[in-house]
């Protein structure tokens, strides 16, 4: 009797968890658009045609006609033909114009055989001014797998404070971008140099949540963020909490974490260390915080849900998820930002 107890107890609990979801299938596929504006000379339109389940694929990103307006005043539209996408068939466009905040603009699309699409976003508004303090700060790093104990590491904390109150609709992003050069001392001989390709090199910087997530990177201490890709490097994106009196972000930088240094060394007779040549790699920080539209900010946070629910949907055990897109008649997202840019901190 208990066992057949159990066993309707399981049934229940089976049928309890069924869902019958009506999925639409394409069979021409859909536009799909990837587009963002206002980040200061990077404005660019990606256009890819989302393969269909059933049907025929004969339409590609190739045949879609494009069009961008700023306030109904038509943009132009350049494509960029050394563009290199991860996305077979995506093909992309660079938009040349200004943008100020509060502008309209919409975007449209449209090819043969397939639905055509369009978008609306506004330019938001610019952001505040900002004031950067940066002060030397010390943590514990506990997750040494080559240590038995804790090692204390020195990290730069760089402060920013904005002078704004928030509303519900303030949605930001941060990234940090690190350059490195190199200081040199005496004749560095010529072989020492294979050794430092990265002089010279500008790229962004990795982001962590906190000041113990492991070796290198920056690390935003804003709570509730999302971290995504933007521009190709790492971004935090959250929403500004309504009730505060002023925005603060504190990003922490850790300019030893892969510091490469070189010298050559010798004592004289009077048992003096005398230099003979060093080298140096010498970091410098760029802090880039975007006010982002909150078509950008849904569409993230749908994203990153969805990479969250990664494991879970594996096991079979998350429910059915949706994403976000403002693309009417296609997918993907059209956004828009202002920017703010640090300038570059050099940390000795």
């Amino acid at each position: 009797m208990k066992r057949y107890f159990c066993f309707i107890l399981i049934l229940l609990l089976a049928l309890s968890c069924e869902r019958i979801i009506d999925y639409p299938v394409d069979e021409n596929g859909r536009i799909y658009v990837d587009a963002v504006v206002g980040t200061e000379g990077a404005d660019r339109i990606n256009l890819v045609v989302s393969r269909p389940a059933f049907g025929s694929e004969a339409v590609s990103a190739e045949d879609i006609r494009l069009s961008l307006t700023n306030e109904g005043k038509p943009l132009e539209l350049v494509r960029d033909m050394d563009y290199e996408s991860a996305i077979e068939g995506e093909i992309s466009y660079l938009v040349h114009g200004d943008f100020l905040p509060g502008q309209k603009l919409e975007l449209k699309a449209e090819a043969e055989g397939l639905p055509s699409v369009k978008a609306l976003t506004s330019v938001p508004a610019a952001m505040p001014e900002v004031e950067v303090t940066c002060r030397e700060v010390k943590s514990y790093r506990d997750d040494d797998e080559y240590s038995s104990f804790s090692s204390l590491r020195t990290l730069w904390e760089i402060h920013l404070t904005m002078d704004e109150r928030p509303d519900k609709d303030s949605f930001f992003g941060v990234q940090v971008l690190k350059d490195v050069s190199y200081d040199t001392l005496g004749k560095v001989p010529e072989y020492t140099w294979d050794d430092f390709e990265n002089a010279g090199k500008t790229e962004f910087d990795a982001l962590h949540v906190n000041t113990k997530s492991g070796e290198g990177g920056s690390i935003s201490s804003v709570e509730k963020e999302l971290n995504v890709i933007f521009g190709g490097g790492d971004m935090r994106v959250f929403a500004a909490e309504a009730d505060g009196e002023g925005l603060a972000l504190d990003v922490y930088v850790y300019p030893t974490s892969s510091h490469r240094m070189a010298g050559s060394y010798h004592f004289n007779e009077a048992g003096e260390e005398v230099l003979e040549w060093e080298i140096q790699e010498i970091y410098k920080y760029n802090i880039i915080v975007y006010r982002i539209s909150p078509e950008m900010y849904h569409c993230f946070r749908a994203r990153y849900m969805i990479d969250a629910a990664d494991v879970p949907i594996h096991l079979g055990f998350t429910p059915a998820t949706y994403t976000y897109t403002n693309i009417e008649g296609g997918l993907g997202m059209f956004g828009a930002v202002s920017t703010y840019e640090s300038g570059w901190i050099r940390f000795n």
